[in-house]
């Protein structure tokens, strides 16, 4: 790795990677509240031909004609934290488990990125240990030199101690990351283990019938 490319890491830090993680965890911990807002509607609407719902006001006094229909869109109605409205309990249960897929897929897609934004940190740790070790060995071959390079490696170990927190810092976000996905790993096996079950049932009944 080139000095200046060490140089632009240290400075890029891992902020673009905690950023994204806290994003995805703020949305979904904000969707379980139905408190989501976002710029561009994803309302999956397969009921209303619009997106509209038409209310009839019940009439008062006044109310004339031209005030007794009024328009609101279907996911204004409905309120923030849904992906959809459905005509069928399976039409809407597809939609969710697709949403938890997308969710999924999105939570492994930042973890992937954490583990290779920890990987190129740790070897940017090992090069800087090893530019601090080559100063300190020329300044005690060069005493005329001893106070320049010492400057250089005070430089140097400030950096070294601020990769070594970013570095904490990731394998934190990435460990408390990891213990999600693997939540929702059992949840996986055990339809793998109910399908082998039920294959070895099948067998066993396979040769009670041959009996």
């Amino acid at each position: 790795m080139k000095r200046t490319d060490l140089k632009n890491l240290i400075k890029e830090n891992i902020t673009d990677w905690l950023s994204e993680r806290a994003t995805l965890e703020a949305a979904q911990e904000e969707q379980e509240k139905g408190q989501v807002k976002e710029e561009k509607s994803t309302f999956d609407d397969k009921i209303t031909k619009d997106g509209n719902v038409y209310l009839v006001v019940k009439p008062g006094k006044d109310t004339a004609e031209g005030g007794i229909v009024k328009s609101m869109s279907l996911e204004s109605l409905i309120g923030d934290g849904y992906v959809g409205a459905y005509t069928t309990g399976e039409k809407a249960l597809a939609a969710g488990k697709k949403a938890l897929k997308a969710r999924d897929a999105g939570m492994k897609e930042t973890y992937k990125k954490g583990q290779d934004k920890l990987k190129e940190l740790e070897g940017s740790l090992d090069e800087l240990k090893g530019a601090i070790e080559k100063n300190m060995a020329e300044a005690t071959a060069n005493p005329t030199m001893r106070e320049t390079l010492q400057t250089k490696s005070n430089s140097l170990l400030e950096k070294l101690t601020q990769v070594e927190a970013m570095i904490e810092r990731l394998r934190g976000g990435l460990e408390k990351e990891g213990l999600r996905l693997e939540k929702k790993k059992p949840s996986d096996d055990k339809k793998e283990d109910s399908k082998k079950d039920d294959k070895k049932s099948d067998k066993k009944d396979d040769k009670k019938d041959d009996k």
